[in-house]
């Protein structure tokens, strides 16, 4: 739902918004858009991929850190707050003391899509990761029992899609050992 305002707002207003609400916005030139709130089983699988991820980093000692719906992308028009997002150990130093709001792409998001979302997740934010400059989007369907990892190639996404007991393919995470059966019996 978009929140219309009596004028545009600027991104810096943006930033110290409040309204006495719990409610979470985006930010889309100038206008707030309210972000629906996440059901319980969004939130367990949520939490199941950061930890996945999480002990992946620390197994492998990658230089990647590991957010859950709360570290915004913005590309200077609109923000977007990905389910899970890996960014780099330098991009958490760069962000302590500055809002959590990464204006440079960072290796991997993971979108959970939501039935009543769905065109925003597989459509919307694909073009945008992409142009963004994202190098790795997972795409998650439950309903679909899908798992797509999308690739970023001069520009445009590359995507395969896993089912049940495929072992998914990663860029970012080579070692990686995970199938959707494995999610799906996780949470």
């Amino acid at each position: 739902m978009i929140v219309t305002t009596a004028r545009k707002m600027t991104f810096e207003e943006y930033l110290t918004y409040d309204d006495g609400t719990d409610k979470l916005y985006e930010f889309n030139d100038g206008e707030l858009v309210e972000v629906t709130p996440a059901t319980g089983f969004h939130n367990d699988l949520m939490v199941f991929f950061a930890f996945f991820l999480q002990t992946e980093i620390k197994r492998f000692q990658y230089p990647y850190c590991v957010r859950v719906n709360s570290t915004e992308i913005f590309n200077g028009k609109r923000t977007r707050r990905p389910d899970v997002l890996v960014m780099t150990l330098d991009q958490r130093e760069s962000l302590k003391s500055k809002p959590d709001i990464l204006r440079e792409a960072c290796p991997l998001v993971i979108e959970i899509v939501s039935p009543t979302c769905r065109s925003v997740d597989t459509v919307e934010k694909r073009e945008e990761y992409a142009q963004f400059g994202i190098s790795e989007y997972w795409i998650v369907d439950f309903l679909l029992e899908t798992f797509m990892v999308l690739n970023l190639v001069n520009g445009v996404y590359i995507e395969k899609v896993y089912r049940e007991s495929d072992r998914i393919i990663s860029n970012v995470f080579p070692e990686i050992s995970l199938t959707m059966s494995q999610v799906l019996e996780s949470v």
